[in-house]
């Protein structure tokens, strides 16, 4: 048990600790959800004043603390049959705006460890609904975890690879075909975590699937690292609604069919299949000829979408996929669009395609952003060129980060919202808090939005900034809407 860090998790190692009456080690009792509930309350009241960092005496005192309640309660169970009390996986997506994700509801836990070369790799959780599994997993090292794993604002070298689990993953038997990494987060000097998500949705995998994990290299340091365990999607797919509207729309290139939009727990999810509106745009090469003017980056050329539910809010995008799809007469290719889970399930969505244009010379100079000196006086705008601007409303620095609120005006606000930045005087990008580089909503201004930096210093001078977002093209003449009955 890390002797520098204090939170939930440690909670349950604690358990281990407690002396239940003889015999009673040997009994598993279930706890009703109440229960849970209570328990969980009562944990926290007693340590949420504390701060995540405490010395080694407060885990002494929590341990005190749970005894006390662990025996009143009367519950003679131990600590497996407690559930997890936070998760890796909600960790990194706390922060993302309009996110109603259930991750740490339906995440299950794995806790497998392998140690080799002084570093351990633990496989936390899992979590899977029908076109994503994630996968919540801990390093920790002997030595300084810096001195090996490096995130993003570490890596200088253009041709550095991060570590993922997918390069070492088989899912029944299959290498997955992708999926995303993130920027992980140090915990401590020993300890780094970090999630993936896999995407599964091309692959029609049982209810139940085995996972294979066999790690060779992590950041350079050569070992074994193997894991076997077998992952359910049954709960969250209980949890799915899915509808079938099968919207016909046809582009410059393709013509799309929306088969299947799925509201899960953790994920809204739209999938297309395309059909080439030509028989030679089969072949990469003559599609690129025949539309020279674009940089063809997928399947079609409007492979990025804005969508919106039925009250003209936009959806935060997570990621997408596609895929050549062989011997159909149907369907060319296919789309996987993922966004976040829904508070709640909206009559239909409307979809705005987009595309980001890609300069074909790379002499050509880009648009340079916008920037204006930061001297105290706001409200502040930003021109973003023909999508809109920015507002910024208020800059106000605490002890341990500089919060900027401010609103976007324009064609994609969310999109918009992104990019923000601040730079010192000497032109040198001030960091995000946390590395975080996800958007939040502003709780107390439902239209607008919080990006929180470093904390920045009283003495010195700072820009903030913009980019100017005419390399995107908005089709607008192409929005259609999905219906959800």
């Amino acid at each position: 048990m890390n002797r520098d860090i204090f939170d939930e998790k440690d909670m349950l190692e604690l358990f281990n600790y407690i002396n239940t009456d003889e015999g009673q080690d040997d009994v598993s009792v279930k706890i009703d959800d109440l229960r849970k509930k209570k328990l969980r309350k009562n944990l926290l009241s007693r340590v949420r004043g504390y701060n995540r960092i405490k010395k080694f005496k407060y885990k002494v005192a929590a341990a005190v603390i749970i005894a006390v309640i662990f025996i009143s309660a009367a519950v003679p169970a131990i600590a497996k049959n407690i559930p997890a009390l936070n998760s890796i996986i909600q960790a990194f997506v706390d922060n993302r705006s309009g996110d109603h994700g259930e991750y740490e509801k339906y995440s299950k836990i794995v806790n497998k460890s392998v140690t080799d070369k002084g570093v351990t790799l633990t496989i936390n959780e899992v979590l899977c609904d029908e076109g994503s599994l994630m996968i919540g997993y801990t390093i920790k090292s002997e030595n300084n975890i810096k001195g090996i794993v490096k995130s993003g604002k570490d890596i200088k070298e253009t041709t550095f690879t991060p570590f993922t689990l997918m390069n070492s993953m088989q899912i029944d038997g299959k290498h997955p075909d992708g999926g995303s990494w993130q920027d992980g987060k140090y915990l401590d000097d020993h300890t780094y975590i970090n999630s993936d998500n896999v995407d599964i949705g091309n692959k029609n995998l049982p209810s139940v699937f085995n996972v294979d994990i066999d790690v060779k290299d992590i950041y350079g340091v050569k070992g074994n690292w193997n894991f076997k365990f077998s992952v359910s999607k049954d709960e969250t797919l209980r949890n799915t609604k899915v509808f079938k509207p099968n919207t016909v729309t046809k582009f410059q290139d393709a013509t799309i069919n929306v088969e299947k939009v799925s509201f899960s727990p953790i994920n809204t999810s739209i999938r297309i299949t395309g059909k080439y509106n030509k028989e030679e745009y089969k072949n990469v090469d003559k599609r690129k000829e025949a539309f020279k003017q674009y940089i063809m980056m997928g399947n079609m050329l409007y492979d990025q979408w804005f969508v919106f539910d039925d009250k003209g809010d936009e959806i935060t995008k997570k990621g997408s996929s596609s895929n050549e799809v062989q011997n159909s007469s149907s369907s060319d290719f296919y789309y996987d669009f993922k966004f976040v889970s829904l508070k709640r399930i909206p009559k239909y969505l409307t979809v705005i395609p987009y595309r980001n244009i890609f300069r074909e010379n790379s002499n050509e100079k880009a648009t340079a952003p916008v920037y204006k000196n930061i001297d105290g006086t706001c409200p502040m705008e930003l021109s973003q060129g023909k999508i809109g601007k920015l507002i910024i409303k208020e800059i106000k620095t605490e002890k341990d980060k500089t919060i900027v609120r401010y609103t976007a005006e324009g064609q994609a606000p969310f999109y918009q919202a992104r990019w923000l930045f601040i730079s010192d005087d000497k032109g040198e990008p001030i960091e995000r808090k946390d590395n975080n580089f996800d958007v939040k909503k502003d709780k107390d201004n439902p239209s607008g939005y919080i990006m929180e930096f470093k904390p920045l210093d009283k003495n010195m001078k700072y820009r903030i900034g913009t980019n100017i977002n005419d390399d995107i093209e908005i089709r607008n003449d192409l929005k259609f809407k999905i219906e959800l009955r």
